[in-house]
């Protein structure tokens, strides 16, 4: 079992597959098992990595208070990748994965060739209506990252009736979440605002939204419109996470933004 000990935590990953390396970045209270379907569909041509961010599936303890920790899961990474010998790579984020995404292309840009966010925001400034509704929100969530998963588990079946493998996969993840450390994740989601750092940003960008919720696609046109080489697309009847809502979909729009950036060779 590959765990790598840095940072003051242990970090489990996963590698399959060799080229250009592209890192893979869960959602909350998910993990690596999350991109089952990218790891076998991408590592037939690139090298692909996965990984459980601290605080989630089977790496370390998440010990930070929320202002720290998306600054240290992306730094987590950071070294990650330098045990791997990796001088950079094309970074895929979903949901909350991301912000920590966006949050490496702030601090150590020389490090991505190019990213991929989904399902995600750019930014959750309390000071804004939408802002204070995610705090809210985060807040609330205090329900279900302690409650019986049991009690919770035909809600969720419910909001994923259409979408089978994305409900396996988070029904899993919910029978073992680490419900302090969920918790503090989701608060450290709402004080956040990339924007401006998004305009700095020249790789190519791919943002993508299912289009289950006008607030979802908002978001990510949002993120669209700060950056300089971006690109947005809309995936038909999906909803967070879109990878696994329609992974099909998903997979040959990622992998067409990869072709067309080698070709460019932008990502070279």
């Amino acid at each position: 079992m590959p765990v790598a000990q840095l940072n003051g935590t242990s970090l489990y990953y996963e590698v399959q597959g060799s080229g250009m390396p592209i890192v893979f970045v869960h959602g909350t209270g998910l993990t690596h098992t999350m991109f089952k379907p990218q790891l076998e569909h991408f590592s037939k041509k690139y090298q692909v990595i996965v990984c459980d961010l601290r605080g989630n599936g089977k790496s370390g303890k998440l010990m930070q208070q929320p202002e720290d920790i998306i600054e240290t899961q992306s730094l987590d990474l950071i070294m990650l990748m330098n045990n791997l010998h990796l001088r950079d790579a094309v970074f895929v984020g979903i949901s909350y994965g991301g912000l920590v995404v966006q949050h490496i292309a702030k601090q150590y840009p020389e490090r991505v060739r190019a990213m991929v966010v989904a399902d995600s925001f750019c930014r959750s400034e309390v000071s804004t209506l939408i802002g204070k509704l995610q705090l809210m929100a985060a807040y609330c969530s205090l329900i279900t990252c302690f409650a019986p998963t049991e009690l919770v588990l035909p809600s969720l079946r419910l909001l994923y009736r259409r979408w089978n493998c994305a409900y396996s996969e988070i029904r899993k993840c919910m029978l073992e979440k680490r419900p302090s450390e969920l918790y503090r994740q989701r608060l450290a989601a709402t004080r956040l605002d990339y924007s401006l750092h998004l305009k700095l940003f020249t790789r190519p960008v791919l943002c993508i939204s299912g289009d289950f919720t006008e607030y979802g696609i908002h978001c990510m046109k949002e993120m669209a419109e700060q950056l300089p080489h971006a690109q947005l697309e809309i995936i038909p009847d999906s909803s967070d996470p879109s990878n696994l809502c329609q992974p099909e979909m998903f997979n040959g729009i990622v992998a067409q933004f990869l072709e067309k950036q080698h070709e460019e060779r932008q990502i070279l």
